[in-house]
């Protein structure tokens, strides 16, 4: 039987060299798209890694903000409380000098209408001055609430300036976006 096979052992051979030829390039085909897809799946674990790096730099810089804007409205609502005790106070002698009879001061509507144009946005002022009709006359104890209410709200704008500040100060501003890799 052997003998039959005998011209067919060169076909043979050479099938079987095909076969090895064909399995090797199989084999080396997927082993590259196997590499091929490990580096894909290493730069995408990299840029996992940086973004998990970045958001957690962000927290930690939002957490160093928040309190740093929390040491400022503590200072702040230390000082309110300060000033609105004076101003209660003063308000409740002026009142009892009043009551009792006494000299108050009154602050005629020159004043109060000089107080009302300073205390005006600019955008929201004509080109000429807040109309006499418009004003009225305030006891200084009156215009003591208003003006430390309007300084109350000038430190809270203060406070929310410095926290957008440092909120900038810290930003990557400066650094180049990171290239986009192409597959």
């Amino acid at each position: 039987m052997i003998d039959l096979l005998r011209p067919y052992f060169a076909l043979i051979r050479a099938t079987l060299i095909v076969a090895a030829l064909v399995v090797a390039f199989a084999g080396g085909w997927h082993f590259s798209s196997l590499e091929s897809e490990a580096d894909r799946l290493k730069q995408q674990n990299a840029a996992v890694a940086e973004a998990l790096q970045l958001e957690r730099r962000a927290a930690s810089l939002g957490a160093a903000l928040a309190q740093g804007e929390q040491v400022r409205a503590n200072a702040r609502e230390v000082r309110a409380q300060t000033v609105t005790k004076e101003v209660v106070r003063y308000v409740e002698r002026e009142k009892a000098r009043a009551a009792a009879g006494k000299p108050v001061v009154v602050l005629d509507a020159d004043w109060v209408r000089g107080h009302d144009l300073a205390a005006t946005p600019p955008d929201l002022v004509d080109a000429g001055a807040v109309p006499a009709g418009e004003a009225g006359t305030a006891t200084a104890g009156e215009a003591l609430e208003a003006v430390s209410a309007n300084y109350d709200q000038c430190y809270r704008w203060r406070d929310q300036v410095i926290g957008w500040q440092s909120w900038w100060r810290v930003q990557p501003h400066d650094r180049a976006p990171a290239p986009v890799q192409q597959d």
